[in-house]
């Protein structure tokens, strides 16, 4: 997910404020934005897709070096167009930033979310529609429960692949084949940072939200015995 704020000038309290939003200011960030305070700042571009080179390109996948925010300003006495990039993953011996962990678990929750919504709409028995409501009630708490203790993205839900009319046709192999994949990256996920969470309380939120995930898991083994229409 890519935002962006472009008006042509942005007030350097205003820039500050949009970043603190979306990300925590380390002390070494913090020094190279107090040098702005008399440049123009006139684009902030963040990202939770991939991240940003030092020369401003865009690429897909987070590799050591690439930051999540970007922002574009000019200098007032050279009148230089410049670019600094703020929340970098800096080495591949360094464990990547828990912020970009969570906002992948953010974003698979809301993909899972808006796939098993087009499969409630296209559902034809009371069964399986009870199914898929339960499903995306789960996504919500998960998604409530990460808003409680965490600063996440703002991740604009949308409907990603099939629409509505096309899932129908794709049929039962499809539907329980990306139930369980979907199911198996947030399971990953997860587990991946779970072990890292030195907070009682959120370690115990993310662990409930597992427990549920890998029930969720099973109800598409069992599907797979039934007779399922959609």
């Amino acid at each position: 997910m890519n935002s962006t704020l472009n008006i042509g000038s942005i007030p350097f309290s205003e820039a500050l404020n949009k970043i603190g939003q979306k990300h925590q200011i380390q002390p070494n960030e913090k020094r190279s934005l107090m040098q702005l305070e008399n440049t123009q700042i006139k684009r902030l571009a963040f990202t939770t897709d991939g991240g940003f080179c030092d020369h401003g390109n865009f690429h897909k996948e987070l590799q050591e070096g690439l930051g999540t925010i970007k922002i574009s300003y000019k200098d007032i006495e050279t009148s230089e167009e410049k670019i600094l990039i703020l929340n970098k993953l800096e080495s591949k011996q360094k464990e990547i930033p828990l912020d970009f962990k969570i906002n992948a678990i953010y974003q698979k929750i809301e993909d899972a979310f808006c796939f098993y919504s087009q499969a409630l709409d296209e559902s034809n028995r009371l069964y399986f529609k009870n199914i898929f409501k339960n499903l995306c009630l789960h996504k919500k708490a998960y998604v409530a429960g990460l808003k409680a203790q965490y600063k996440l993205a703002n991740y604009r839900r949308k409907q990603n692949g099939l629409k509505c009319a096309e899932l129908q046709a794709k049929g039962k192999s499809y539907i329980i084949k990306r139930g369980i994949e979907l199911q198996s990256e947030l399971i990953s996920l997860y587990e991946d940072i779970i072990p890292n969470i030195k907070n009682k309380q959120e370690r115990n939120t993310l662990e409930s939200h597992l427990k549920y995930i890998k029930s969720d898991k099973g109800v598409f083994s069992q599907l797979e015995k039934n007779h399922f229409l959609v």
